[in-house]
């Protein structure tokens, strides 16, 4: 990357090294205060590029502090940024740090798109004036993403690249991240030993870099390649050592990390057939990811109180502006009066008109600024509500039918000759369908996930994992582009669980091999499932209850629904047809 000459502005130039500094040494709140002093300095109009900076810098902050809605924000503004400056190694910076926001939010299929957007932004010359996204860091996002969602080949061609590119620049944090990526890869691929060499590598590098972030990653990963390889001493001695060095460190460690650590342990502990240890590393991880979801609430709420505090005091400034030049247009007359006696009576009629309109338009306008206020705080009412369901779903339930369905694995696990294993995995398989049915019930009540765009990449998350599990094959075909709805909760809901029951009847009744999904916008939402079962039998098109039930949900939404299934021939057609405007 070539580096081009600093700021101008010597202040704004101190004040982005030392922003730099303390996110090298993990001091969170110190570059949280360092960059919102900067960002208080420049003109967000003229200083855009010194903007873009501040904002990457601090959603990467943001980011390791688990507010990812925040971050968003300023990532959203980064990028509008970008693009105005027409500079590609600034747009790649913003995509590269999406793709790695929308990889920590669970299920998103957001990544993915952002990351190859990344990618195809980043230029043949890159240059910036201080540190940004490196080919080889889009590279190492690539290859763990795709390790994730399990696109093994194209995720080790990837790490590999970031590790190679990496290596040559002397990047000791880029080349920690790529061999414990290339470890994780080994895990999925069942061959742990290969992974425990990856993982040293990774501690190696990241414990003489005093990476702590990586080098607790690196650790706990060692102690799940162990528990594969069946070494169950040494992986319950390198577990514990990862504790402690997260323990040593926490300070400079960021929530993201420990939720991930607290996962990579119940995953060991599980595979050592240590349910008890299994299930107090998945209370943590659930404990850690309630408090990120947590602090995203707090900060939406925070935001909209300070808007509506902003709202109220331009209001406030408006009226003082509007005293001051009555004032100044009395004082004006008066003179005037004085001058010319002739026009008195004509200039003070018509103040008694203007004053009367303008205190009129007064009224209305504060009248319109206490409605407004009422419904922002009804708005803010029943996000606390909504964040409160939320949080008992995801706190009690979602912890009791976690642990429901570990006990049940595990008691398979360690007696799969009982005549109670049949009554034990029904068990376990009716905790997980209920754990996935809260997930949704959840994502219904987020607001902030409520675009047209968010809902598609919910159905497509959903689908995938659905049949996946059930053995099926899915081919998907999803529009690119969509255009930017704000959709309801019932409509958002609605429109899901229509799909969700018709995926689920194909998993049934169908006796499916192949499931087609067809998700398009043409003059309104077309959804299709199609599979290539045995059909439909007659008395069921007609008594059939899932059907009746998707039926009345398309009705709910105004939406056109159809199911095709010719007898005789296999193959059902379910059609959607919702005409948004």
């Amino acid at each position: 990357m070539e580096r081009l000459p600093p700021f101008a502005d010597p202040a704004l130039h101190s004040l982005i090294e030392r922003a730099v500094e303390q996110m090298n040494g993990f001091h969170g709140d110190s570059a949280m205060a360092t960059i919102n002093a900067a960002l208080l300095r420049i003109d967000p109009l003229k200083h855009l590029e010194e903007r873009h900076y501040f904002l990457a810098y601090r959603a990467e902050v943001l980011y390791y502090g688990g507010l990812f809605n925040e971050a968003m924000r300023d990532l959203d503004e980064a990028e509008r940024i970008a693009f105005a400056l027409k500079d590609s190694t600034l747009i790649a910076n913003a995509f590269n740090l999406k793709g790695l926001l929308h990889e920590n939010i669970q299920d998103s299929r957001e990544a993915l798109p952002y990351m190859r957007m990344a990618l195809k932004w980043f230029p043949q010359r890159p240059a910036s004036r201080y540190p940004v996204t490196e080919i080889f860091h889009i590279h190492g996002n690539l290859g763990s993403y795709l390790t994730s969602i399990g696109q093994l080949d194209s995720a080790l061609l990837h790490l590999e690249t970031s590790l190679r590119l990496a290596s040559d620049l002397g990047a000791e944090r880029a080349m920690a991240v790529a061999w414990w990526g290339l470890g994780n890869l080994e895990i999925l691929r069942g061959d742990p030993r290969t992974a425990l060499i990856d993982y040293d590598r990774s501690w190696a590098i990241a414990d003489s870099a005093k990476d702590h972030d990586i080098g607790v990653d690196a650790l706990i990963g060692r102690g799940l390649a162990l528990a594969h390889s069946g070494d169950r001493e040494a992986a319950r001695r390198a577990i514990d050592r990862a504790e402690d060095y997260l323990i040593a460190h926490r300070g400079t460690i960021g929530l993201v990390t420990q939720r991930n650590f607290a996962r990579q342990a119940a995953k060991a502990y599980q595979v050592l057939g240590a349910p008890t240890d299994a299930l107090t590393s998945m209370a943590e991880w659930h404990r850690i990811d309630s408090s990120i979801t947590a602090n995203n609430i707090r900060s939406a709420l925070a935001t909209q109180a300070q808007l509506i505090k902003a709202d109220n005091d331009l209001e406030v400034e408006r009226l003082e502006r509007s005293n001051v030049a009555e004032q100044l247009t009395n004082e004006q007359r008066a003179r005037q009066w004085i001058i010319i006696g002739g026009v008195l009576a004509l200039l003070a009629i018509s103040a008694i008109y203007l004053v009367n309109s303008s205190r009129q338009r007064h009224k209305r306008r504060l009248a319109e600024v206490e409605a407004e206020r009422v419904r922002q705080e009804r708005t803010i009412a029943e996000l606390r509500v909504r964040e409160q369901v939320s949080r008992d779903l995801h706190d009690d339930l979602g912890v009791g039918l976690s642990a429901l369905k570990l006990r049940s694995e595990m008691s398979v696990r360690q007696d799969p000759e009982s005549p109670s294993v049949t009554i034990l995995r029904e068990q376990a398989s009716a905790a997980e369908e209920l754990i996935i049915s809260m997930r949704d019930i959840i994502w219904a009540l987020q607001d902030d996930q409520g675009s047209l765009d968010d809902l598609v990449a919910y159905m497509c998350a959903h689908a995938r994992t659905y049949l996946d599990v059930h053995g099926m094959e899915l081919l998907l075909e999803v529009d690119a582009e969509w255009p930017t709805l704000q959709l309801t909760t019932p409509q958002r809901r609605n429109i899901f669980l229509i799909m969700k029951e018709a995926l689920h009847n194909v998993v049934k009744h169908a006796q499916a091999k192949q499931v087609r999904l067809l998700i398009r916008w043409k003059d309104g939402f077309q959804l299709e499932v199609i599979d290539d079962g045995r059909g439909l039998p007659a008395d069921r098109k007609r008594n059939g209850h899932g059907l009746v039930n998707m039926e009345k949900r398309a009705q709910q939404v105004g939406a056109t629904f159809r199911v095709v299934s010719e007898p005789g021939l296999p193959g059902t057609r379910l059609s959607l047809i919702v005409p948004f405007q």
